[in-house]
C-alpha cells in the first residue's frame, strides 16, 4: 500500500540514561524496514552457521563401511559405498526384496528404510528418499546392484523399527539390529548452497542497512525540553506543542515544503533500491523453498513481492496512479507531485 508519514516510526524505544549527575533520554524510531533487515540478516546468519557447521561435520564424517558400533552417535555424518544389504528372499525365483517399512515425514517427504550392515557384527537401517538412491538398491533386487556411494547422517529414529519383518528373515540374529539410531539420506553438495545463500543474504542486509544511513533514529533529548523532536520520516510534536498550530511566513512555508519534498523523494529512492534487492531475492527464495526450508523460503518471497508492490504502488507508473485513485490512497509519486506545486507557487 501507498506509504503514509505516519507509519513510519513502527515502534519507539526510550532509554535514560544517567552521567554525571544529567539524566538524558535516547530515542530509538524503529521502522518496518529495519526489522525487515533484521530478519533478513538473522535468517542469513543462521543459515550461514548451519552450512559451516554442517561443512564440518561432513568433512569430518564417519567412513561406513570402517565404523564400529560405539562410533554411532546421534549427529555424526557417515559416507561410504554400500553393497550390500539384508532382505527376503522370493521363493521361486532369485529375487529378494529388502524394503523393510516407509516413512512420510509432516513435510511430504517419503523414506525407504533398508537395513545394512555396520561394524563386525550390527546392523543398522538408512532411511533413503532420492529416486537415484532407490533405483541403485532397487537394482540389488534384480541381481545387478552395484557399490553405492551413500551419504548420511545418524540420527534417532523417526518411528519404531518394523521388528517383525527383521524377525522373519531365516537366520537373522535380532539382537544385532541397532533399534535406536537410523542413518538418514543426505546431501553434502547441499552444504555449500546453504552457506552461499547465508553470504548473500547478510550482504543483502548490510546494503539494505548501510544504503539507508546505518541507525539514524536515534535522538539524544533533555527530558524536560518540550520542543519538538525531528526524525528521518518528517516530524514529530510532542508535550504541550503537540496540537499547536504553527504559523509560518512565507520563507519558513518554502523551507517546510523543500524539506518535506526532500524527505518523500529520500523515501521513494529507498523504496526504489529494496525493490531492486527483491528482485534478486525473489528467485533465491523460491531456491530456498524447494531445497532447504518451507517456512523460509514462502517468508522471503512474501518479503520481496511486498516491497516489490509497495515501489510499484507509490511510483508514478500510470496503472498504479489509477489504482491509488480508485482505493482513494496518496501514493508517494502523488504527495511529491503536490510538494513541486505547492514550491512552485510560494516561489512565484
Amino acid at each position: 500500500m501507498p506509504v503514509s508519514e505516519e507509519n513510519q516510526g513502527f515502534f519507539e524505544l526510550a532509554l535514560r540514561i544517567s552521567k554525571k549527575g544529567q539524566t538524558m533520554k535516547y530515542r530509538v524510531f524503529i521502522t518496518k524496514k529495519e526489522i525487515l533487515t533484521a530478519i533478513i540478516f538473522i535468517v542469513g546468519l543462521i543459515l550461514f552457521g548451519k552450512g559451516l557447521h554442517a561443512a564440518y561435520q561432513c568433512h569430518h564424517a564417519l567412513d561406513l563401511n570402517t565404523m564400529q558400533e560405539y562410533e554411532i552417535k546421534e549427529g555424526a555424518y557417515v559416507t561410504g559405498n554400500i553393497d550390500t544389504y539384508i532382505g527376503k528372499h522370493v521363493y521361486g525365483n532369485n529375487k529378494f526384496f529388502g524394503l523393510s517399512q516407509s516413512y512420510l515425514n509432516l513435510l511430504g517427504k517419503s523414506y525407504d528404510f533398508y537395513t545394512i550392515p555396520v561394524g563386525k557384527k550390527s546392523y543398522i537401517c538408512i532411511m533413503a528418499y532420492s529416486k537415484s538412491l532407490l533405483k541403485q538398491l532397487e537394482a540389488f533386487e534384480e541381481g545387478h546392484g552395484e557399490a553405492i556411494l551413500f551419504e548420511g547422517k545418524i540420527i534417532e529414529s523417526p518411528i519404531d523399527i518394523n521388528l517383525a519383518w527383521h524377525a522373519s528373515i531365516d537366520g537373522f540374529w535380532m539382537e544385532s539390529l541397532i533399534t535406536s539410531f537410523v542413518i538418514v539420506e543426505k546431501d553434502f553438495g547441499k552444504n555449500k548452497d546453504t552457506i552461499y545463500i547465508g553470504i548473500f543474504l547478510l550482504v543483502v542486509a548490510a546494503i539494505r542497512f548501510f544504503g539507508a544511513g546505518g541507525l539514524k533514529n536515534v535522538v539524544l533529548e533533555d527530558p524536560e525540553d518540550e520542543r519538538p523532536v525531528t526524525q528521518k520520516s518528517g516530524y514529530r510534536y510532542e508535550g504541550k506543542q503537540q496540537n499547536t498550530k504553527q504559523r509560518y511566513d512565507s520563507d519558513y512555508e518554502l523551507q517546510a515544503e523543500q524539506m518535506r519534498l526532500d524527505t518523500l523523494e529520500r523515501r521513494f529512492h529507498e523504496l526504489k533500491r529494496s525493490a531492486l534487492l527483491c528482485i534478486a531475492l525473489l528467485p533465491a527464495g523460491c531456491y530456498i523453498l524447494y531445497r532447504f526450508s518451507l517456512l523460509f523460503g514462502i517468508l522471503l518471497i512474501v518479503i520481496s513481492i511486498k516491497s516489490i508492490w509497495r515501489y510499484f504502488i507509490n511510483s508514478a507508473n500510470t496503472a498504479a496512479k489509477f489504482l491509488v485513485r480508485k482505493c482513494n490512497l496518496k501514493s508517494l509519486s502523488v504527495q511529491i507531485e503536490e510538494c513541486e506545486e505547492n514550491i512552485e507557487k510560494l516561489i512565484f
